[in-house]
Order: C-alpha cells, then structure tokens, then sequence
C-alpha cells in the first residue's frame, strides 16, 4: 500500500484521538475525598488512596491495605481509605486539580506510567526521591530494580515509586519447539527462521501471535543497543517528549520484522490470544508478564510451556524490557502530618512483603528486591517457575531501558496498532509504516500541546 493510502485510513483514528490528552478520560468515581489533615477521635490520621485496580488486582491491593492498617497504621495511629477510580483513574484528579479542590483529591494515587505527565509539573506533587532523602525510612531507593527506578524518574528524580509492574515476554509452547529440534529464539531473525516450520510440522495454526502496539514497539526501540529513546528529552524524562527520536531504531526493527510477516505464520490481531496459546493454535505469543496465572490455568497440564525474553532486533543488542505498569504518587493537600503519614503507607506498599502479595495471584513482578528472600516468593515459583524469569529480565536490564513518558498515549496508540495491522498483513511497506508512525505520532504531539497551550 501507498503511504497516500496508508495515511487516508490513519487519519480518521488521529483525528479522534489527538485532542484525548487534554479532556477528561473514563468516567470514575469522583469520590472518596477527604476533609484535609482528618484525624479521629483517638488520633488515627486518614489516609486517602485512589486507585485503579479491579479484579484479583483489587483483591490484592486490599489484601495489602489491611495488612498496612492492622500492624503499621495501627502503630502510628494512620488509616488508609481504598477509593476504586474507573481506569485510568485520571478523571476526578483533573477535575479538583483545575480548581485546587483538595478536599476532593487522594493523599495517594495510583498512576501508569503514560499518565505521569498529569503531576509531573503539579505544585502539589511530593516527589519520591525528596522522600526518600529523609533518614528514618524503611525503604531505599536501591532496593527496587533498577529500571524500574529509573522508568518513573524525571531528570534523574524519582517522581513516585513503582509499584505495581510486569514486563513484556516470549511464551513458547516447548512441545512444539521440541518437535521441530528448535530453541528458543534469542533475535527477531532466529524467530523467523522457525515459524514456517513450526506452522507446517505442529497442530499450530500460526508459528507467532502478537498484535504490535505502543507497548510492544516501545519495548523493541528502547532494548537496542543499550538502550535507545523512542522520543526526544529521553522519551519525556528529561524534559516532555514533543517529538518521535527513533528513526533508525523503528527502520531496524520494521526491516527485522518485515522477516517474519514474509513466513505466512505470523497472526498480526489478537482476538483471543491467551486462549489461542493455550489451545495450541499459535506456537508462540507476546504478552505481558502478569498473564502467566492465566496462560497456567488454561494450559494445565496439554503441554510444556515456558516464557523468555523477547527477541531481540540486533543480536548485539542488551536486549531485556522495560517495566510496565503503575507507580503511587503522593499529593500534599496542605497538611504535612498526613503528607508524612500517606509516606508511611506508600513505603510499605514497595516492602518486600506487600510486593511478594503481587507475585503468585498476579504475575506482577516485586520491585523490591529483597522480596526474592521471602519463602512466600519462592514457593510460588518454586510451584509456577515462569513466574522467576520476568524478574530475572528487569533486573537483567540496563536501566537506560526505560518506559516512554508519551502524551495522548491513547492516540500514539492507535496509530501504531494500525500501522503496524497494515504492516502485519503484508499491505505496507517498511519505509510507508515508517512514516506513518513517525508523523502520525509527531502530529498527535503538537496537537496535544496546541490544545493544553505549550
């Protein structure tokens, strides 16, 4: 396809999306305040937390919110109060913050790493590293991975503290590898190599599925070499990212990859794509980490299956993965007792105890360290070992590998899942899908800030 043709059928998504960054998102529960500095009777200082957790991840993040509140809280007489945002739990912040309405906002909130740049200039943030500077802290700044540190820093600043974190992975199916007498591929070209014949000498439909959006072509840009940006200011850490700064390293991938659309093997759409795995339909997947409770549930024992880091582009690459997920952010709603208190409750929230609850209900990787040392930790992957490797890919990874701080990722979204659909399907080229990424996200950044007045 032309990139005339490719453009059309971009425009109408980009044009949807590009103004998204400055609106509100989906509708949560505007909730949940509190009246500032509340303390009850006896002296017990409230804490509000907002959140954006559901499923067994709301399980958890209760799981350790009374946990806090039944040995610390009751300590230090604080109490923490959960309030459930819709996702991305965005919503109700925008609105108090426009009109400083601080008895409508949260002491601590949740935020995904491409929703940093709501705080990240706000008066009202406490930044983490300021935090962490104080003595009498139960926990260090280097006692959390590395690059997962560095993926919710600015200007080599810790704006909040990673919390809630998995990683992109390879998931083979190892019966089908067996058969073909193949390992498990290291680089993009090993894994063309095999798809083909895993497509015509296994049950498996497709040797490959994976749908390439911001996550998966982010994590692709920023493993090569050692590490790369897939915008300028360091992909929005140093300074706000205002433009796309990956042309050779989004060309080298696209031409890696143009290898394993050419095998006729390679799914581009996920429609049901843990399912598909799990039923041998598709020798290999690219999913996030915290799938692997589910991929186990549902593979059970019809095969051997394992994860791995994702092929790399160049086989002189790092390689790795960046973190993706959540970190807590703490707002000073103009009372410091509680702003001390709310720091009390996010320190316990990255201990190795809290972090270790994350593990075996949901794939989600510990970012403290020392989590690794609890006999909870090791039980669940001494019973599900996949769930070692996605640490083992962090802490592995150099922390120059870093999420890209993206605004309207919504948008940015968008226009590379259907670039690369396109590109997947064999109705682009390397150099029009190219293009379309680079101006379609270009266009969206300057739309973002035209409409915020930057």
């Amino acid at each position: 396809m032309k990139l005339k043709k490719m453009a059309a059928a971009l425009a109408a998504g980009t044009a949807l999306l590009s103004l998204t960054g400055c609106g509100a998102g989906a509708g949560g529960n505007s909730e949940g305040g509190s009246p500032v500095g509340a303390v009850s009777e006896d002296g017990t200082r409230e804490v509000v937390f907002w959140h954006s957790m559901d499923g067994v991840y709301a399980e958890i993040t209760q799981k350790q919110v009374d946990q806090f509140n039944e040995t610390i809280g009751k300590e230090k007489k604080i109490h923490v109060t959960p309030v459930f945002q819709n996702w991305p739990g965005t919503e109700a912040l925008t609105a108090a913050m426009s009109t400083d309405d601080v008895e409508n906002m949260p002491d601590v909130i949740q935020l995904y790493g491409e929703h940093v740049s709501l705080v990240r200039d706000y008066d009202r943030l406490v930044w983490a590293e300021d935090m962490l500077s104080k003595e009498g802290n139960s926990v260090a700044k280097e006692d959390l991975i590395s690059n997962a540190v560095s993926s919710f820093e600015i200007d080599d600043r810790l704006a909040g503290v990673p919390w809630s974190v998995s990683t992109l992975l390879l998931y083979y199916n190892q019966d089908y590898l067996d058969q073909i007498g193949a390992q498990v591929p290291a680089t993009i070209d090993e894994m063309a190599s095999i798809l083909g014949t895993l497509k015509d000498e296994t049950d498996a439909q497709y040797g490959l599925n994976v749908r390439v959006s911001l996550f998966e072509l982010g994590n692709w840009i920023a493993t090569q070499g050692q590490g790369t940006y897939l915008g300028d200011n360091e992909s929005g850490h140093s300074g706000k990212m205002k433009s796309m700064a990956c042309e050779e390293a989004l060309e080298a991938f696209l031409t890696e990859w143009q290898k394993v659309v050419d095998t006729g093997a390679y799914k581009p759409t996920n429609d049901s794509i843990n399912e598909e795995f799990a039923q041998g339909l598709n020798a290999m997947a690219i999913m996030s980490s915290s799938r692997i409770p589910t991929i186990k549930e549902l593979v059970g024992d019809s095969f051997n299956w394992g994860v791995a880091p994702i092929p790399v582009v160049n086989s002189t690459d790092d390689g790795g993965a960046y973190p993706s997920g959540s970190g807590l952010f703490l707002l000073n709603r103009g009372d410091e007792e509680t702003v001390n208190a709310a720091w009390e409750f996010e320190q316990y929230m990255i201990s190795p105890e809290a972090q270790a609850m994350w593990l075996d209900g949901a794939g989600y990787i510990p970012v403290n360290k020392n989590s690794s040392e609890l006999e909870s930790c090791q039980k669940a992957m001494e019973e599900t070992p996949q769930l070692a490797v996605p640490g083992e890919v962090l802490m592995g990874t150099s922390e120059n590998v870093v999420a890209p701080f993206v605004p309207n990722s919504d948008g940015v979204d968008t226009v590379i899942k259907d670039a690369m659909l396109m590109f997947g399907n064999g109705e682009a080229s390397v150099e029009d899908t190219k293009t379309a990424i680079i101006d379609g996200c270009n266009q969206i950044f300057n739309d973002y800030y035209r409409a915020n007045g930057e």
